[in-house]
């Protein structure tokens, strides 16, 4: 009987190693990939600063909507937080709840970031329009294409959450949503980022 135990005993700690391997090696290509999307913003910046000293520069008004913007992908993380903290005190219902508000406020985001772009059309800004006119459109264009890829990985999480992962093992659960609000909170922070940017003529 000793023996059976403490075979399934090492038996359990060799899955738990592979878990943890597993995610020791999904984190880092989270990390990897988010190091490549800081450079690729650092270049447009670079491009952004170089471009706007020229003399045909001319400012354009960013519209309002991406002031909401900003507040709907905030409470997107919110909603991703109250999700893990729901999760690790087993309200598994309110955890779901909380995962698909946070995807649907990410919906919300990437609509209104649309209806600027129409606001900005409405008054003849497309993006050939100016150089300023040019850059919002390509870094809200990329920035939102990181969007969809961030709610792809969201909906991951979020059927894993409905599928009762959490229930079955909560250790693996919550490395999984580890690296949902890594990715998601980065992209609000680089949405902030950008949108400060844009803002400084």
């Amino acid at each position: 009987m000793d023996n059976v135990i403490a075979f399934d005993t090492a038996r359990v700690g060799r899955a738990d190693d592979e878990i943890d391997r597993h995610e020791d090696v999904v984190r880092l290509g989270l990390w990897i990939f988010l190091a490549t999307v800081t450079m690729l913003f650092a270049a447009f910046t670079s491009a952004y600063i170089v471009r706007r000293s020229g003399t045909d520069w001319r400012p354009i008004a960013l519209p309002s909507v991406l002031w909401l913007n900003t507040l709907v992908l905030a409470a997107s993380s919110l909603a991703l937080e109250v999700a893990r903290w729901s999760g690790t005190g087993s309200r598994w219902r309110a955890a779901s709840v909380a995962f698909a508000a946070a995807i649907a406020l990410g919906f919300a985001f990437l609509g209104g970031q649309v209806l600027a772009w129409r606001q900005l059309m409405a008054v003849g800004l497309y993006a050939p329009a100016s150089p300023h006119s040019s850059f919002f459109y390509m870094l809200t264009a990329v920035h939102g294409l990181h969007v969809i890829a961030a709610l792809a990985v969201l909906a991951w999480g979020a059927v894993r959450t409905w599928t009762g992962a959490g229930r079955r093992d909560l250790r693996q659960w919550t490395g999984l949503v580890g690296i949902c609000r890594t990715f998601w909170h980065f992209l609000g922070g680089v949405w902030i980022y950008l949108f400060v940017l844009l803002s400084i003529y």
